[in-house]
């Protein structure tokens, strides 16, 4: 059987514990029809009430695993006494039952007497053999049998084990990467079936192997979190918060499963976790869940307060800003997690021999452990970036570290160097990759091989670079050729800010695209598409008396953000994650949008004290207008006042699917659940569009309400004043917003100019911008990160 003759649309999720229900939910996100099933409830009237009961929980668990919260209604309830015959209508069944490995067994043979040869069985469990599972079952049974194991909460953490059995056939294999890979939008990480696969037996021991520098007293748990956060390239959860998140009792199963089944590990003493941890455990101190871990959140008279558990006592304390002189001068001087961590295992301190010590211990495990769990360094970084969060894996670490200079001071150390990574040095290799030549040394076979891209067919800006397929470029943005007649704009301003040289580049590459391209994608490979317009260099400008400057930058931002729609070419804008302000006006204006499921998209310009001026403002309108010019008797006040009171709210979409809902996307856009591919699909969809023959839309007129809708939006207004649910200044923004979604004050409901409706956007823009209050919104957001309530 070759990969194309599978195909999934029906799945069976077995177990509705939190796992099963969550993975459930994220099918149901990329649009496939899921049962859920689990044990008959025998104490309810409905057989289904414990699936029912769990299913309702979706909807109030943050973050949220459904896309749409409603459409927890898609997930249909079972039980395994009454409905485990379904399984022969499934193409995929995906156990996610209680870890044991008897019950799994008992499981398996329940699903093979009801189950259509062909359909592939998987598993989710996070540590038991998984040809174990299996071994009783038939081998056509075995054939379609693998690993899938997801992590918590799937619907946002990257990372997918799979994880074949030696009886599993290459196809399945196969057919359910590229699946979970595209469908689901997982990154994809095979695994052998070895004790808790990769990202576990290397993240637990990682955990493991800080845990008795506190416990012996060495550190505070929060000094390690500053030592192990972002500073040096792991998670913003760092170590102990990461642990309270999934769960001391998970960390606590995980390595009491793993000691006895790794007789022939190095470091298999690590796993022997420290009695004081062993009490939390028994005190049901099991992080998050249980509101007690490492930290505890305390409501104070102030608001609330994480505190930090006393490794002494197990009582809780207030924490304390960590002080490491070596560590703040790092954060100061190095720009890089790469550059700092270089830095501090170097420094002859208490900070510096800590780092050193753990990287040791984390660098020689992880190199240990080729070929035994992997063959490939690759696998071992992206799992543990994918399923733990950190920045660099441990090869990445290897080489910020320099591998030469470390491994001659680990030989002199006396430590053991694996004899792989000796090798590599005596061939003249100092790294592990090597990103120019983008190539990866292969430490099971001694090869230097091709890196691998993150997903099959994702285009990377870093191979663009690579390759030299730079049309144009700056320290703001760049232009580049991605083949077949498209090209690709990428912002690399800080937090990918829209400045002004931004848009100038914007407005260059355009003209370069009408004569040497076919299509235009706009996007990148940062973790976020944008926060929006560059406030500081604006109010730099205007306090510097430049207001001409940043009147004339206002009328270029909007006359780009608008004018992508007018350009004689297809435009694709591929946004994801975090994109706010002036980006979702780029969003509005293309042509078409290729999402990725994770989009966070929101106009929040009132929340500075502004309201959206490259079109933002007019295109929500315009939408609302949309809704109803095909029927004169629909009321469009109820539309206008939605879409107002979006740009009013700054609503801030949690998900593609609820920028939809918000107006921010059309339902003609694109969601795709993979953001390694979304680069690669709005080249795909670029193309399709130029090859139809491509003619830019005509300006279009736009109803508006005049004073009829001005008095209704400002009565509006007037009553969330009078309750308190506004602030004066709130009031005074919003009812500039009011303004040009009414058309101005026109005494009667008439057609309008797009150009007219930018004017006033412009003018209510820079009579806003005048106002001191609207002044000290910009700069508390730019000092303090959050809304300044005036």
């Amino acid at each position: 059987m070759s990969t194309s003759d599978y195909d999934i649309q029906k799945v069976a999720v077995l177990g509705s514990g939190t796992m099963g229900c969550q993975i459930a939910a994220h099918c149901v996100n990329a649009g496939l029809q899921v049962w859920l099933l689990d044990l008959k409830d025998e104490e309810s009237d409905n057989p289904n009430q414990q699936v029912v009961d769990n299913i309702k929980e979706l909807t109030k668990m943050n973050p949220a695993p459904l896309g749409n919260p409603s459409d927890a209604e898609k997930i249909k309830p079972g039980n395994f006494t009454d409905d485990l015959d379904i399984i022969a209508e499934m193409d995929w069944v995906c156990e996610a039952i209680v870890e044991k490995m008897d019950i799994k067994q008992s499981m398996m043979a329940d699903i093979q007497e009801v189950r259509t040869e062909g359909t592939i069985v998987t598993s989710n469990t996070s540590g038991l053999p998984i040809g174990d599972i299996s071994e009783n079952c038939s081998a056509e049974f075995r054939k379609h049998f693998l690993g899938t194991h997801f992590f918590n909460p799937p619907r946002y953490m990257k990372l997918l084990e799979v994880i074949p059995t030696s009886d599993t056939a290459d196809s399945v294999t196969e057919f359910m990467a590229t699946f979970c890979e595209k469908m689901l939008g997982k990154g994809i990480v095979r695994c052998k079936d070895t004790p808790n696969f990769i990202a576990n037996r290397i993240g637990i021991f990682s955990m493991a192997n800080m845990m008795p520098y506190f416990f012996n007293g060495d550190f505070r748990a929060e000094e390690i979190d500053f030592l192990t956060g972002t500073l040096t390239g792991y998670s913003k959860a760092a170590t102990f918060r990461t642990a309270d998140m999934a769960g001391l009792d998970v960390t606590h199963h995980v390595a009491n499963n793993l000691y006895p089944s790794i007789p022939d590990d190095e470091r298999r003493d690590v796993f022997q976790l420290p009695d004081e941890f062993d009490t939390m455990i028994e005190e049901e101190k099991h992080g998050n869940k249980t509101g007690e871990g490492f930290y505890k959140k305390v409501r104070t008279e102030e608001g609330k307060e994480y505190k930090v558990i006393n490794p002494d006592t197990l009582e809780y304390e207030s924490q304390i800003d960590p002080e490491f002189e070596s560590a703040n001068k790092a954060k100061k001087k190095f720009k890089t997690p790469e550059e700092r961590l270089k830095f501090l295992v170097k420094q002859d301190d208490k900070v510096g021999q800590f780092l050193w010590d753990i990287h040791c211990d984390l660098l020689l495990y992880s190199a240990n452990r080729i070929p035994e769990i992997t063959e490939s360094v690759e696998a071992i970084d992206r799992a543990m970036k994918w399923g733990f969060n950190w920045e660099l894996g441990p090869f990445e670490r290897w080489d910020a570290i320099g591998v030469k200079e470390s491994v001659q001071r680990m030989q002199d150390e006396g430590l053991d160097v694996p004899e792989s990574v000796v090798q590599m040095l005596e061939k003249g290799r100092n790294q592990f990759y090597d990103q120019n030549e983008g190539t990866v040394y292969n430490l099971a076979t001694g090869e230097v091989e091709q890196l691998s891209p993150p997903a099959q067919g994702a285009i990377e800006i870093s191979t663009l670079k690579a390759n030299d397929r730079e049309v144009f470029g700056n320290d703001h943005a760049g232009l580049y050729d991605l083949g077949d007649g498209v090209a690709l704009f990428e912002f690399r301003t800080k937090r990918q800010t829209l400045g002004f040289e931004l848009v100038q580049a914007l407005q260059k590459s355009c003209d370069i695209v009408a004569r040497q391209f076919d299509a235009l994608v706009i996007s990148h490979d940062n973790d976020n598409f944008t926060y929006g317009a560059n406030l500081m260099e604006a109010m730099q400008a205007w306090k510097q008396g430049d207001k001409e400057r940043v009147k004339t930058a206002v009328q270029h931002f909007q006359d780009t953000a608008v004018g992508l729609r007018y350009q004689p070419f297809p435009v694709v804008v591929a946004p994801f994650g975090r994109s706010l302000g002036g980006g979702v006006e780029f969003i509005m204006h293309a042509d078409k949008v290729v999402a990725h499921h994770e989009l966070y998209a929101g106009l929040v310009e009132v929340g500075v004290g502004l309201l959206p001026a490259g079109g933002g403002t007019k295109e929500l309108l315009y939408r609302a207008m949309h809704q109803v010019m095909d029927d004169e008797q629909v009321d469009p006040m109820p539309y206008i006042k939605e879409n107002f009171k979006t740009i009013g709210m700054a609503k801030v979409s949690d998900g593609a699917p609820k920028a939809q809902q918000l107006g921010y996307l059309r339902d003609s856009d694109s969601i795709i659940m993979n953001r390694d591919l979304l680069i690669s699909n709005a080249k795909d969809e670029a193309r399709r569009m130029a090859d139809l023959g491509y003619h830019p839309p005509a300006k279009p007129t736009i109803q508006v309400q005049g004073k009829k809708a001005l008095s209704s939006l400002k009565l509006m207004l007037y009553i969330m004043h009078e309750a308190n649910f506004i602030t004066d200044y709130d009031k005074v923004v919003a009812e500039r917003v009011a303004y040009v979604m009414s058309g101005g004050d026109l005494s009667e409901p008439q057609e309008v100019s797009e150009d007219y409706l930018l004017k006033l956007e412009r003018e209510a823009f820079l009579k806003l911008l005048e106002d001191e209050r609207t002044q000290a919104r910009i700069e508390h957001m730019l000092e303090k990160g959050k809304p300044l309530r005036n």
